[in-house]
């Protein structure tokens, strides 16, 4: 028969929990705060690849300073704009010494085509060489990786927009340009 307890009808005691969590609990919670920090560290992009690490003379992660919210409509004119960067790692110094660079240093630096992403701007101006990168975007205070060539004006396939100054410092022209989480 039916013993006491044994009706689904019948009260139960209530459960009893914890007044506190125990030790195992608290190494658990650490464990997934370290874990959860490693991981989102993890996510770093350095911009590294195969052309920014070769392509040029110079290779730094610099951090854009001044840029325009909107670059100059000139119809079908292609120009290369000059903006400025503030060095933060050179990964690559000059080959030749003639630019020592050195994080902090401002260095002013021509895109071709600003207004596209930087996989668009290869066209007929460009010769065979290798011209680029997977930047999307100028936006002040993003990192990008630059593989840079110090002959700006003759490297420039078109005109160049150079608004910055001091005008004889520091002027590259970005041959492959990689956004960094830097």
């Amino acid at each position: 028969m039916n013993e006491p307890g044994d009706h689904p009808f019948e009260p139960t005691r209530p459960r009893e929990w914890p007044t506190k969590p125990g030790p195992l609990r608290g190494l658990a919670i650490l464990a997934i705060v370290a874990l959860t920090t490693y991981l989102l560290a993890a996510r770093v992009e350095t911009g590294k690849d195969e052309f920014v690490t070769t392509l040029g003379k110079i290779e730094v992660t610099a951090r854009l300073v001044e840029s325009p919210d909107q670059f100059p409509n000139l119809g079908a004119y292609r120009y290369t704009y000059v903006i400025k960067y503030k060095v933060l790692a050179v990964h690559r110094q000059d080959p030749d010494a003639n630019y020592k660079l050195a994080p902090g240093d401002e260095i002013f630096v021509g895109h071709y085509k600003p207004w596209l992403p930087r996989s668009e701007i290869k066209d007929s101006d460009w010769d065979d060489g290798p011209l680029g990168g997977k930047l999307t975007r100028f936006a002040v205070g993003e990192a990008h990786r630059l593989a840079l060539d110090y002959d700006l004006q003759n490297l420039a396939p078109s005109g160049v927009l150079d608004y910055c100054y001091p005008q004889a410092t520091n002027r590259f022209f970005a041959l492959w340009t990689n956004p960094t989480t830097y």
